[in-house]
């Protein structure tokens, strides 16, 4: 297939990256209106060509990809349509699907063109064509949204360009995706967008040190307030709807949460507690996951491949490394890696081999 990709920050040029190894894609050309964006896209190699020319970025494609932001999307696909191959699809990578995927349905109106949104749950807080990655992609969630009007041989052909590159495709509609994802996407940016902001007034206001004592729990729990601000606020324009009716629901449950501890009902308060780490390690995920995951905090020297010697001590066990973070000293030479292995068997043997060639360890349950 010749494929286009329209917008060529870090999803569209990984998706270009990814698209180059698929055995399906014979050729990937890229537009962006950032002439910059797009030459960093083409000396990445995510590109076999690009043009700053729209049209011609269209022309007898078979797939078009819009990866640019919700409020352009109807504008840029009454563009590329009349210029795209006969019977072509035309996707995006939009986190916000209902009026999106309206917006594609009435540009291709009267053309044999077919519209399959789509959605990969995959990305970061880093933007930007220079951090694209060709492997984002592996292993993903890639929701695609047809309606009723949907050509069937369409969505078959996005599900087989979905699973060519790494990605895992998951049909759903279009409205009951903008609920979905409010709960487990966009709720939770706000939720660490929240938190971030109260600890950084906090610190400003009452003492300047709180941020100092920040740990792996806080830095997870915030790490994307650090993504995109005009990202989301177009993502909460878009979906304002059912955002507001999952953060409705969340206050009822803090509020909840308030009352538990105010009036102390250790019973509920550990029902819930036991609950949500029950259905946390129920989560769908890495395969062989089987018993509890066990963090090892390991003290990183200031010394060259230390990182990747004690990751390889790990692996070179036979065990698997389910999780990884690093926290860092203020001076920025020194830190801690925090490994998550599964069961304290597994933990234990990590812990003597990483002692033995001279590394402090800490160990507790997760």
């Amino acid at each position: 297939m010749r494929v286009a990709i329209i917008g060529t920050g870090l999803i569209g040029a990984s998706l270009g990256l990814a698209f180059r190894r698929a055995e399906s894609v014979r050729t990937v050309i890229g537009h962006d209106a950032d002439n910059a964006n797009l030459a960093t896209a083409l000396t990445k190699g995510a590109l076999d060509s690009a043009t700053t020319n729209l049209t011609d970025a269209a022309e007898n494609a078979d797939v078009v990809v819009l990866a640019v932001p919700p409020s352009v999307i109807e504008r840029v696909a009454q563009e590329v349509v009349p210029h795209m191959a006969d019977g072509a699809v035309l996707t995006d990578v939009g986190s916000v699907k209902g009026e999106v995927v309206a917006a594609m349905e009435r540009a291709v109106a009267g053309s044999n063109v077919h519209v399959v949104g789509g959605h990969p749950m995959a990305g970061s807080h880093e933007h930007g064509p220079e951090t694209a990655m060709a492997d984002m992609f592996v292993g993903a969630t890639w929701l695609l949204t047809p309606t009723a009007s949907t050509d069937q041989a369409a969505l078959d052909r996005m599900t087989a360009l979905v699973a060519d590159v790494g990605a895992q495709p998951v049909v759903v509609d279009p409205k009951a995706h903008d609920l979905l994802v409010a709960v487990i996407s966009h709720v939770p940016q706000l939720t660490a967008t929240t938190l971030m902001t109260l600890a950084a007034e906090r610190a400003r206001k009452e003492d300047a040190r709180l941020l100092l004592l920040a740990g792996g729990g806080f830095r997870d729990a915030t790490r994307v307030a650090a993504s995109n601000p005009e990202m989301w606020l177009q993502i909460c324009q878009e979906n304002s709807e059912a955002i507001v009716q999952v953060l409705d629901e969340y206050a009822a449950r803090i509020g909840q949460l308030r009352m538990m501890l105010h009036d102390f009902d250790s019973e509920r308060l550990s029902t819930m507690l036991t609950d949500a780490r029950e259905a946390r390690n129920a989560m769908p995920g890495k395969g062989g996951v089987s018993g509890q995951l066990v963090e090892l905090r390991v003290v990183i020297p200031d010394a060259p491949g230390a990182i990747a010697d004690i990751t390889s001590t790990v692996s070179g066990l036979g065990i698997n490394i389910e999780d990884i973070g690093i926290d860092h000293a203020p001076d920025g030479k020194r830190g801690q890696m925090r490994l998550a292995v599964n069961g304290f068997e597994a933990a234990e043997k990590a812990h003597e081999a990483l002692g033995a060639n001279g590394y402090e360890v800490l160990e507790r349950a997760s």
